[in-house]
């Protein structure tokens, strides 16, 4: 009997033995295994990619006046050029005609400003105040004449001074009118001169440049020695006013050019240093420097332009990309973004408390709000944080209240 007792209790203990392996087996597979990290100082670096292209900062730019026929082009866009090489030919016949219709123009514009010259604006009521003042003169003679024989004034003498007062101060009055109306149009005719005076020195200017053409056989040759940027014209057509072809000066530095949106843009500012890495090229070019910071019409858009260091390994058109780095200063506790959580706006993060269980000690997630100071892709810096291990990756998702288990 006591043998059946002994076998009963040992066979209740390997039952329970192999209860709590399958347990503990069950537990592996349905507890969370996470890992955890303890708070720590350090700063937050804030790397901003631009996308742009190098651009040269200085270009010449060949305009041509209005209404000229490009005869030939000799250049392409891309090409070397040195200086005195020829660029583009003005066909002859229409250098002719713009000289003949300049030279008219300029004829009509002179004889408009001699006209002006000899306008006069003369002041009528002059010679009316003069007459009104010798008429009451007249009158107030008449007045004390007949008062020395009658020894009153006569009804129709004091009628008579009156209405000669009146005649006199309505022709004072309609003088000040003229003479202020008068200076408005002297104003008006010295304005109208000068701008007359300012057209015809446009147009002997460019009379001068149209014959100065005219006399070099009408091609225009480089200026300087450089790089033939663009082309805005081809054989045949006629000129617009505008530029007809811009050249890049073989000694002009280079920028970088491109942009991004405001949130990024809050890190940068003029004088900062990027490195600018070319398509295609392995060594990016360091210490290049932010200029300027400019708002584009898009919204929330800058365009950032940074000076290149002299590089002979450049050209204009190349495209690239600007790295650009802003480490902040040390915050007391930064923790890695993985482990930053939100529920309805409310940022929050996981940590592991330990506690006595039936089965033993056991470790279990529970929630701590947390404002967040600052973030980028890998940390976040955070306030009302002690030194709680915050659970940063888990095999599976949990929330506040699960079993953990921490792996070591």
């Amino acid at each position: 009997m006591q043998k059946r007792y002994v076998k009963a209790l040992i066979l209740f203990f390997i039952i329970i033995f192999i209860f709590t392996i399958l347990s503990r087996a069950a537990d592996s597979v349905t507890v969370a295994v996470v890992k955890v990290q303890m708070p720590r100082r350090g700063s937050i670096n804030h790397e901003t990619v631009i996308e742009g292209n190098i651009e040269a900062s200085e270009k010449n730019k060949i305009k041509i006046q209005e209404g000229f026929k490009i005869d030939t082009i000799y250049v392409e866009r891309g090409q070397r050029v040195a200086k005195g090489e020829k660029l583009f030919c003005i066909d002859k016949e229409e250098i002719e005609k713009q000289l003949y219709k300049l030279q008219i123009e300029i004829e009509i514009s002179e004889l408009n400003k001699q006209s002006l010259e000899l306008q006069t604006y003369e002041n009528i009521y002059e010679e009316e105040i003069k007459k009104a003042q010798i008429a009451l003169d007249r009158a107030i003679n008449d007045r004390d004449i007949n008062i020395q024989i009658n020894g009153v004034e006569l009804e129709s003498d004091k009628r008579a001074v009156e209405d000669a007062e009146s005649s006199l101060n309505l022709a004072v009055m309609q003088k000040e009118k003229q003479d202020a109306k008068n200076e408005e149009l002297l104003k008006k005719n010295e304005n109208e001169k000068k701008r007359l005076e300012l057209e015809l020195q446009l147009k002997r200017n460019e009379y001068e440049n149209i014959e100065e053409l005219n006399k070099i056989g009408n091609i225009v040759y480089a200026e300087e020695d450089g790089i033939i940027d663009e082309i805005y014209v081809k054989e045949g057509e006629k000129t617009t006013g505008g530029e007809v072809m811009s050249i890049i000066d073989s000694i002009t530095d280079y920028i970088f050019t491109g942009k991004t949106d405001t949130e990024k843009a809050k890190y940068m500012k003029a004088g900062d240093l990027v490195s600018v890495k070319l398509i295609g090229k392995n060594a990016p070019i360091d210490n290049a420097e932010i200029k300027s910071i400019s708002p584009e019409p898009e919204d929330n858009i800058v365009k950032i332009a940074a000076a290149i260091p002299k590089n002979s390994n450049i050209s204009h058109g190349m495209k690239a990309t600007a790295k650009h780095i802003y480490s902040t200063d040390e915050y007391p506790r930064i923790i890695p973004v993985d482990a930053l959580r939100s529920d309805a706006g409310q940022y929050y993060v996981l940590a592991v408390d330990e506690k006595n269980a039936v089965m033993g000690k056991e470790k279990t997630a529970y929630r701590i709000n947390v404002e967040v100071s600052d973030k980028n892709d890998t940390f976040a810096a955070i306030g009302s944080l002690g030194d709680e291990e915050i659970i940063t990756k888990s095999n599976k998702p949990i929330s506040e209240g699960e079993r953990v288990r921490v792996e070591k």
